[in-house]
């Protein structure tokens, strides 16, 4: 009763201040958090900075000021009967320690309050209310009980360190005048910046110790910390109960995001945040079991490919150094061979030390993109299948020249296999003719452009990996599926697995336009290819294990027209609604064709003598030569229609007597023909020529040899 009175009293006359959320109504930590979230991301739109501290107050109830709490109580104008009752319940506070059935002796508490009373919460909140008032209005302050953090946010790094400096500096007379200590060790500083690494850290002191400043990267590492653990005795997690197994984890280390036991008898933990991998990381035994606990070797890590020409000429050595700011740890470049000499690509494989992979980094001014690394799937030379090694292979003994069984392909003397290819391409040992979606790779498989694969994930055993040669330039052209069957084949596979029991799964597809376009996921992304990667992650948190793999399809093999014929029929069953992304392919295919024949219609059109087809043509480096060319494309330049404007005569040509015209003046005027002959060869040249998508060489130069450059 006394604690709803005096709760009611201090919020009713505001003297509780609105950034204080401790067990106040209708306030909670959701408060602090959003409020620091829409900072981080009011600076990320501006470019600018944020610095916040977060500080923690030692014994924070044990050290309460009494004295402090009825000066405020009194300058809160309370007087009457419930400050004396505040004032008796504060005094000669006794407390003991129990022991078994021991009680020790009494002790008096002679400062703090009494914890565990519900009087004393707000006794706290009293007393701590007054720290917002020695803050500067550019400094940004919130509390909950008796967490505290400041933050600052600007574009000049030295202003935010001085703010906060000064700040600092005031709590800590604060601190000193109400009896509080801050903790030097669990007080922590984060800099949160797009920009990381590439401005100097803040340096603020507390009581003469520099904080201790936490990187943002770091930060976003914790939440997906993996550590593997493994048994050091005779005794495996094999021969030990699940429940028991459960039971250590969760009462060492609290409730985990996922659990899994290898096939080696290792655990595979994935813990929800860094401090759960500190402890984690810490324990010796599960229960009774010797243990041995470390980092996993790649889940912790991603790999992701940049390519820049400029690149090509800089050690990876300095490329690494550079990049460490932003999280890299090591970098290889990908090389090919040519005519038996190793070459270097401007292909990099970067590796990150977090699990989730940037989607660009900035190398000096250049701004690159990161596309997720696939590695060369696992081949046995033995068998010539995927999936194994040879030391560890079962099967027969195959060649590699001729596809068959009892012999080692350098003994082979039989004619080499062929692809089989219906417009006559050229032959390639153990490879079938690529499906459809996939026709445009069967001419450059072994080309520098296909060396690169890209993987989502490096660890099979848990992972959504897509085996396959690299994506096309623009995301958008992996969605353009040529069969939408093919997707819906896939997801109709995750829907038939999720009827059996949890194990390790396999689809094949020879579709890569659909493997490549799950794997280069974005907001434009087909629908269905969302419906896929949501189902997965559903079968995935359940613990099946699922690995989609591209192979080659099957023409030139016996049974491949009945196997086409199945997939057919299997697929009038299934789901036959179109998403409406498809629809507007379509819709943009049939636009475009009315356009062209619009186009195609127009006979008296001067830039459709130059363009014929209607699509987009490259535009020139520089901006004044393509503003030149673009106003003699379309046949309106200034000398040749001034006179519309000004109400005068049409320009003629004195030698021809006709009106002046950029076609007249480019082709046709015989006063020019010597230096058409000059710079182009030839007396007569067509304006396609001159103008067409790929402007010539020589046409800037022959404008200002005859002097209508300036008067374009």
């Amino acid at each position: 009763m006394v604690n709803r009175r005096l709760v009611y009293y201090l919020e009713h006359n505001k003297i509780l201040s609105p950034f204080q959320s401790s067990f106040r109504p209708g306030r909670c930590t959701i408060d602090n958090l959003l409020a620091l979230e829409t900072d981080i991301r009011t600076t990320f739109l501006k470019r600018q900075h944020l610095v916040a501290i977060f500080f923690d107050i030692e014994k924070a109830y044990d050290r309460t000021w009494r004295y402090g709490i009825l000066q405020d109580l009194f300058n809160c104008n309370l007087r009457g009967n419930l400050p004396i009752f505040i004032q008796n319940f504060l005094r000669l506070r006794q407390f003991r320690v129990k022991v078994g059935y021991q009680l020790s002796d009494p002790f008096i508490q002679e400062e703090g309050v009494p914890q565990g009373s519900v009087l004393s919460v707000a006794l706290f909140a009293l007393k701590i209310n007054s720290i917002f008032k020695h803050l500067q209005p550019s400094i940004k302050s919130f509390l909950y009980v008796d967490d505290l953090y400041i933050s600052c946010s600007g574009d000049n790094m030295a202003f935010i360190e001085r703010q906060l400096q000064i700040a600092v500096k005031k709590l800590t007379q604060w601190s000193i005048l109400n009896g509080f200590t801050f903790s030097t060790s669990k007080t922590s500083c984060v800099h949160f910046c797009r920009k990381r690494r590439l401005h100097p850290e803040p340096e603020i002191k507390l009581y003469g110790q520099v904080i201790n400043v936490w990187a943002t990267n770091r930060i976003e590492f914790h939440n997906i910390k993996v550590s593997n653990l493994f048994s050091t005795s005779g005794e495996t997690f094999h021969s030990v109960s699940p429940f028991l197994v459960e039971r250590a984890i969760t009462g060492s280390i609290g409730d985990v995001k996922f659990t899994k036991k290898l096939r080696s008898g290792d655990l595979l933990i994935e813990v929800q945040s860094r401090k759960q991998s500190e402890q984690i990381v810490k324990l010796k035994t599960f229960s009774n079991i010797l243990i041995t606990v470390s980092p996993h070797a790649t889940l912790n890590s991603s790999k992701g490919v940049i390519t820049c020409g400029e690149l090509l000429n800089v050690p990876t050595e300095e490329i690494l150094k550079e990049l460490q700011g932003q999280g890299v740890s090591h970098v290889r470049r990908i090389s090919i061979r040519r005519d038996g000499q190793p070459l270097n690509t401007k292909h990099l494989i970067l590796t990150f030390d977090s699990a989730k992979l940037p989607e660009n980094i900035k190398a000096g001014y250049m701004r690159l993109s990161v596309r997720t690394y696939i590695p060369n799937p696992l081949r046995c030379f033995k068998c010539q299948r995927f999936g194994h090694s040879k030391t560890s292979c079962r099967g027969t003994l195959t060649c590699a020249r001729c596809a068959e069984d009892g012999h080692e392909s350098t003994d082979c003397t039989r004619a080499e296999k062929h692809r089989a290819s219906t417009n006559g391409g050229s032959p390639s040992v153990g490879k079938s003719r690529e499906s459809d979606a996939d026709a445009e790779m069967s001419s450059s498989s072994f080309s520098e452009e296909y060396v690169l694969e890209y993987n989502m994930s490096e660890d099979l055993e848990d992972s959504l990996v897509v085996i396959s040669p690299p994506p096309p330039s623009k995301p958008e052209k992996a969605n353009r599926y040529k069969n939408r069957v093919e997707i819906m084949v896939i997801l109709h596979s995750l829907s038939e697995i999720s009827n059996y029991p949890a194990y390790n799964y396999i689809i094949y597809s020879d579709s890569l336009s659909v493997l490549q376009a799950l794997s280069l996921l974005h907001r434009h992304s087909h629908p269905l290819a969302f419906s896929i990667l949501y189902l997965y992650d559903h079968l995935m948190c359940k613990g099946f294990s699922i690995l989609l793999c591209w192979v080659p399809s099957h023409v030139g093999i016996s049974g491949n027209e009945i196997a086409d014929t199945a997939a057919k029929n299997a697929s009038a069953v299934l789901d036959n609604s179109t998403p409406l992304k498809d629809f507007k392919h379509y819709i943009n295919l049939a636009l475009h064709s009315i356009w062209e024949n619009h186009w195609s219609s127009l006979s008296m059109n001067k830039l459709r003598s130059i363009k014929p087809v209607v699509k987009p043509w490259p535009t020139l480096t520089n901006r004044k030569a393509d503003t030149i060319v673009t106003r003699l494309r379309v046949g309106h330049t200034r000398y040749t229609h001034r006179h519309l404007l000004m109400g005068e005569q049409a320009p003629m040509c004195t030698q021809c007597n006709c009106i002046m015209s950029v076609l007249h003046i480019l082709s046709e005027c015989p006063n020019f023909n010597s230096l058409r002959l000059r710079y182009f060869q030839s007396s007569s040249i067509s304006l396609t020529d001159l103008l067409g998508k790929t402007p010539h060489v020589h046409l800037l130069p022959f404008l200002k040899s005859i002097g209508f450059y300036p008067l374009i």
